[in-house]
């Protein structure tokens, strides 16, 4: 995806459709350049109905340009590395959007009454890419 307004709306919507209830370990997060590429396992909800039967798949998602990452209420640990699972509820564009800038956020945001949130700051335009691995 590498869309505007409205459409990116559009698009944010349907990714969440493709990665909520996806996990990923935290350690295996790569900012490489201004691309951020994050390894998850994802259920394919997209084949349930027809096979009824729930599926697991690596997928890979990949955001450009990314300026900077952003951890909100991980748990404090006595080291300062982030380790362990997150897990995906929710998927949408921070406040930071709605402003008239060209930077925005992307929230991956996990489960629980004060969830963990992973905020992506993202230069406009911005692209975004899920892959699956080859089942």
């Amino acid at each position: 995806m590498c869309r505007d307004a409205p459409n990116l709306l559009h698009d944010i919507v349907f990714l969440r459709s493709y990665i909520h209830d996806a996990s990923f370990d935290i350690s295996t997060i790569r900012l490489g350049g201004k691309i951020l590429r994050i390894p998850m396992r994802r259920d394919r909800w997209e084949r349930y109905k027809t096979s009824r039967k729930l599926e697991s798949i690596a997928a890979t998602l990949i955001v450009s340009p990314v300026l900077a990452l952003k951890w909100e209420s991980i748990r404090k640990r006595r080291d300062t590395s982030r380790s362990g699972k997150f897990f995906i509820r929710d998927v949408y564009l921070g406040e930071s959007y709605w402003d008239t800038s060209d930077i925005a956020e992307i929230v991956l945001s996990s489960f629980g009454k004060k969830p963990s949130r992973l905020r992506i700051v993202v230069r406009e335009p911005l692209s975004i890419r899920l892959t699956d691995a080859k089942s």
